[in-house]
C-alpha cells in the first residue's frame, strides 16, 4: 500500500467510521462504506492532490453515505426527505442535522479514556459522579478527563472552524 495512503488510513479510519455511522445509523455498514472508499483510493494507485485531505475524506464519505441511503431507499426503508436533505446541503454549510456525525467524528480523535468520559457526559448526559461510578474512577479523575477532553476538542474544532459544535 502507498505509504501516504496507509498513514491516512490509520489516522482517519476510525473517525470516518464514527462519522458514517452517525449518518446512516449502522456501524457495521459504516465500516463497509469506509473500507470500500479506501479500497477505491488504493486501486487508483494515486491520491488526488488535495489541499485539505480531511475535508476531502469527510465529503467523500458523506457522499458514499448518501449513495448507501439511496440504495436503501430503493428497498423502501428510508424516506426521500432524508436523502434530499443530505444532497442539497452545501458542502461548506453546516446544519443542525450534520452536527451529530461531525461531533462523533471529532470525538473519535480524542484518546480512548478521555473520549469515553466525554461521550458519557455529552451524549449520555451523565453527571461526573455517575461517570465515576460507571467507570470505577474517582470523581476528580473524571473532572480531569473532561477538562482534558474539552481542551482537546476546543483545539480540534477551532482548527476546523466548528468551535460552536462543542456547545
Amino acid at each position: 500500500m502507498n505509504q501516504k495512503l496507509e498513514t491516512i488510513f490509520h489516522q482517519y479510519y476510525s473517525p470516518l467510521c464514527n462519522y458514517a455511522s452517525a449518518i446512516i445509523n449502522d456501524y457495521t455498514d459504516a465500516e463497509d462504506i469506509v473500507q470500500t472508499f479506501f479500497i477505491q483510493l488504493y486501486e487508483r494507485r494515486k491520491l488526488p492532490e488535495i489541499a485539505n485531505i480531511e475535508a476531502y475524506l469527510l465529503r467523500s464519505i458523506r457522499f458514499k453515505c448518501i449513495d448507501y441511503l439511496r440504495n436503501k431507499k430503493r428497498k423502501n426503508t428510508i424516506s426521500i426527505q432524508e436523502i434530499d436533505y443530505l444532497e442539497h446541503t452545501l458542502p461548506n454549510e453546516i446544519t443542525e442535522q450534520e452536527i451529530e456525525p461531525l461531533f462523533h467524528y471529532y470525538a473519535a480523535k480524542l484518546p480512548p479514556k478521555t473520549r469515553t468520559v466525554f461521550l458519557l457526559s455529552r451524549v449520555n448526559k451523565l453527571t461526573y459522579r455517575e461517570i465515576a461510578e460507571e467507570l470505577n474512577l474517582s470523581q476528580k479523575t473524571v473532572e480531569n478527563q473532561m477538562g482534558s477532553a474539552l481542551k482537546k476538542m476546543k483545539v480540534i474544532l477551532k482548527e476546523e472552524h466548528y468551535f460552536l459544535l462543542l456547545f
